[in-house]
């Protein structure tokens, strides 16, 4: 009979330590998700933030928040670094008449990589050029010692919109 109680007990601790490593996983994976979930919340509000400060031609907002060797891919096949882009500010090369951002999602990969995408849809004036139209963006955002920073931004061109 004693040998039977050992095997319980043998049995017990094995049940024990299988459940407590499934809820250190649970508890692990919510963490993860949380810590994902802001993340997710914070490059999202940035997104809307840079849109806004596109608008408005603000240079300042670039200059903080465009990662060093930051390039951007222009939908008309152009690329530009992060000189380059924020001097489009400070020069307000880039009028919008209207814009409209929609169908925004942001993926996390781990806590600090995260990439943004969207369509936008404007009417303005780039670079001397009147372009109306609508394109898809994705936006690369890394996490600098807790602060979001733009890497690369590429957008393409939505045929017959």
């Amino acid at each position: 009979m004693s040998n039977k109680k050992g095997e319980e007990t043998q049995m017990n601790r094995k049940i024990t330590a299988g459940l407590m490593a499934v809820c250190w996983l649970a508890v692990g994976s919510t963490l993860v998700a949380q810590e994902g979930g802001e993340a997710s919340s914070k490059v999202e509000q940035l997104e809307k933030e840079m849109h806004h400060a596109q608008m408005h031609s603000d240079a300042a907002w670039y200059q903080q928040h465009l990662a060093d060797g930051y390039v951007e891919g222009y939908s008309w096949g152009e690329w530009a670094t992060r000189a380059e882009a924020i001097k489009q500010m400070q020069d307000k090369s880039i009028k919008f008449n209207k814009a409209e951002l929609s169908d925004l999602k942001v993926a996390t990969f781990g806590p600090n990589t995260a990439v943004a995408h969207y369509k936008f849809t404007y009417d303005g004036t780039l670079n001397g050029t009147h372009r109306a139209r609508a394109v898809i963006c994705s936006d690369t955002w890394i996490s600098e010692s807790g602060e979001w920073k733009i890497a690369s931004n590429h957008c393409s061109h939505v045929e017959g919109k």
